[in-house]
């Protein structure tokens, strides 16, 4: 008998991808599906395409609360024993679910299992395969990619006969300083919630890695490399170029919670918290100097006085601080860069 899963997809304004999305979750391999869409008060044609979706697909809908608010209501209606997360505009192999439930069937002790990605430009039509390595630092610049961060290895036997290795283990040691589990490859065990909560609001923009370094600190996880969805690269989504104002600023307060959450595994990693600290510090000043200069100024000056980070990198930004705007403005145009965004 086939357990449930319960596939949650946060929507916002997704009246173009949502279809798509939707049905790649109609074509996936696994029969016992539920369809939890929570509309965050959009404001274009979303809830009419819901509607026309009928019994296939449990809509709910609540005022625009943000991401952390909307993961966090999917997951609470959630009827099933597998909770799966997808975005909107994203695109799942037919065999994603069948794959990951029987990755944890397979291994008990894990209660959260991700994977690799392709990505997809909506513009273009270009491909990108595995995508991971390229969107994560982490996998990216590790010796063996996730083989090099997660200790165990295992292998899946697909139905076409082909093998999907598998890397497992503890990773809240590397989760602690940054995430390479991408969100919407996510699938975990209904029991994950009652021991470590649901998504925060707290955590903005960056509530999927706070919530993976609580899970990932009570148990361990699953990495399955193979492509488990296809992900839609657009000028519009949370991790473009136009929202990296909040992204930086919301980075580094979930690094900060994340110490302060666990105050004995930061002092016994002092220098790499640090480290990563005044880094995250230096990004978002980065990311500000368009917008608020001052705001930009004090991001440094914490970086430098209160983490200890001074480097190349802190002179580039005090450069960037004291160039007078026009010039700045001149220099993006002549690279073709797009204009800063505000953080709100």
């Amino acid at each position: 008998m086939h357990e449930l899963i319960s596939v949650v997809i946060p929507a916002y304004n997704a009246q173009h991808t949502l279809k798509a999305t939707l049905e790649s979750l109609f074509a996936q391999s696994w029969p016992a599906l539920e369809i939890v869409v929570v509309d965050d008060g959009s404001t274009d044609g979303t809830a009419a395409l819901l509607a026309s979706m009928g019994s296939r697909v449990r809509a709910i809908r609540q005022p625009n609360g943000g991401l952390a608010r909307a993961r966090a209501t999917g997951v609470g209606a959630a009827r099933g024993q597998l909770i799966a997360l997808l975005d909107a505009d994203d695109l799942c192999r037919p065999d994603r679910l069948e794959i990951q439930a029987e990755v944890l069937r397979r291994l008990p002790e894990v209660m959260l299992c991700a994977g690799d990605f392709d990505a997809f430009d909506d513009r273009s039509g270009e491909i990108l395969p595995d995508h991971a390595r390229h969107y994560y630092a982490l996998i990216g610049r590790s010796a063996d990619g996730v083989r090099s961060l997660l200790p165990e290895r295992s292998t899946l036997a697909r139905q076409d006969g082909h093998l999907v290795p598998v890397s497992h283990g503890m990773a809240y040691a590397t989760l602690a300083h940054g995430n390479f589990l991408h969100p919407p490859t996510l699938m975990f065990r209904r029991e994950l919630l009652e021991q470590v909560g649901s998504f925060e609001d707290e955590a903005r923009s960056m509530c999927d890695w706070d919530w993976i370094a609580r899970a990932a600190r009570v148990a361990p996880v699953a990495y399955v490399e193979h492509p488990l969805i296809d992900y839609r690269l657009s000028a519009t989504q949370m991790s473009s170029p136009r929202h990296r104002v909040r992204a930086t600023v919301d980075t580094l307060l979930v690094a900060e919670r994340i110490c302060q959450r666990d105050p004995e595994f930061y002092l016994q990693q002092l220098p790499v918290f640090l480290g990563g600290l005044g880094r995250f510090c230096i990004d978002a000043a980065d990311a500000l100097v368009e917008t608020d200069r001052l705001e930009a100024a004090r991001m440094l000056l914490r970086s430098a006085t209160r983490f200890g980070r001074l480097d190349g990198s802190t002179l580039r930004v005090l450069l960037k601080i004291l160039t007078p705007r026009w010039a700045l403005s001149a220099l993006r145009q002549r690279r073709g860069l797009p204009s800063p965004q505000s953080a709100g």
